[in-house]
């Protein structure tokens, strides 16, 4: 139980939070749903939200109701939440090693729906190995990971994806399901042209290996990659028939950096904050908060100040546990005990750091939502 609990349904309970706590905004989250749905209805899409962004069931079940046709995970915990809330679950980070497949073929004993990726022969073999030990009578569908210039995971050529396939269609408890493309690198370039320009450059690389996988006698019924940052581009290219984007649903310091769409650069409302509140106001050039290190990601820009804060102030990191409300020219003191709102820096990893989400529509606390597939392993 969250020492907010007692706030559920209080007028103006937003602003008496234990703090920090990690604020969800249910009315711009749903503007935000509605508004990525509507998009992929017009494109033609379907739209497998990433749950590694938000970790939550009641998220991934508020997506589906939205349209969406499952969600992606990248963990094998995530997994596990979503396939035990009766979520279709795409597993986008090959899951190797002996602890980790088996934990798979636990998910594929318990559901139809269940996709993995992979990019390795090894893992293929791993793969068919552990679903033949499995005893299980259904073959696991397979999705091949395609390294569009992220270097991180994926085969890396179209010839290393067609011999998967290959691999894939040979091995025994294993089916071809698709390729998955997702060009993460591209996905925070700021300029709307420049990031056009690139992402037509690495759907030509994944054009090439959907032809040479049909030359080979493949039929691809799955393309699926993309992100928010790509969203507005990955449907003009014909390749992708499925979309995995993620933040969009938050939205965060970095991707508010990024000009989204030629026409409206932030389509997208910021509906996740962390609340915090002032602990000391003796300096005349800033004031402390409860919200430090261990309350934001920090492996990008520091977050930003979103309302009750005085004009032109900055945030600074200031500790563990504490952060610095740096008052601008306009100086406006904040008291011991004020409250104030930060958009976050990074929205997934943030999240990781919270046990729940507190829901407020306007200034009033109205449902907290655990975070069930936070954390490792």
């Amino acid at each position: 139980m969250s020492p907010n609990t007692p706030l559920l349904g209080v007028s103006g309970s937003r602003w008496r939070l234990s703090t920090p706590s990690l604020v969800l905004d249910l009315d711009a989250m749903e503007s935000n749903l509605e508004l990525m749905a509507t998009h992929c209805r017009a494109t033609g899409q379907a739209l497998r939200p990433h749950a590694k962004s938000h970790k939550c069931t009641s998220i991934a079940r508020a997506q589906i109701a939205a349209g969406a046709v499952g969600v992606c995970c990248a963990t094998i915990r995530e997994a596990e939440v979503m396939v035990a809330a009766g979520v279709p679950v795409l597993i986008t980070s090959p899951p190797t090693g002996e602890a980790k497949v088996a934990r798979l073929m636990v998910l594929h004993g318990t559901t139809e729906t269940l996709k993995v990726a992979t990019d390795t022969l090894a893992h293929v073999a791993a793969l068919s190995a552990a679903t033949a030990a499995a005893g299980i009578d259904r073959p696991l569908a397979v999705v091949i990971d395609f390294d569009v210039g992220t270097h991180r995971t994926g085969a890396a050529t179209a010839t290393d994806v067609v011999v998967l396939a290959q691999a894939i269609e040979g091995a025994p408890g294993l089916k071809f399901a698709g390729v998955q493309a997702y060009y993460g690198h591209l996905q925070h370039i700021k300029d709307y042209v420049e990031r056009t320009v690139a992402v037509a450059a690495e759907n030509m690389r994944l054009g090439e290996t959907i032809d040479a996988l049909r030359a080979a006698g493949f039929a691809v019924p799955l393309v699926t990659g993309g992100g928010t940052g790509s969203y507005d581009m990955d449907y003009r290219h014909g390749l992708f028939n499925e979309l995995q984007a993620g933040s969009y649903i938050f939205t965060d310091v970095q991707y508010n950096a990024v000009a989204l769409r030629e026409d409206e650069a932030r389509p997208f409302a910021p509906s996740l904050f962390v609340q915090a509140s002032v602990v000391n106001d003796v300096h005349d050039s800033h004031a402390i908060i409860d919200a430090g290190l261990k309350s934001f990601a920090t492996d990008g820009p520091e977050p930003e100040f979103a309302v009750r804060t005085p004009l032109g102030a900055s945030y600074k990191f200031f500790g563990d546990e504490h952060g610095a409300v740096v008052y601008g020219e306009a100086n406006e003191r904040l008291e011991v005990g004020a409250q104030l709102a930060c958009l976050v820096p990074h929205c997934d990893p943030t999240v990781n750091l919270y046990d729940t989400y507190h829901c407020v529509r306007g200034d009033t606390l109205v449902d907290i939502w655990p975070i069930e597939a936070r954390g490792n392993p």
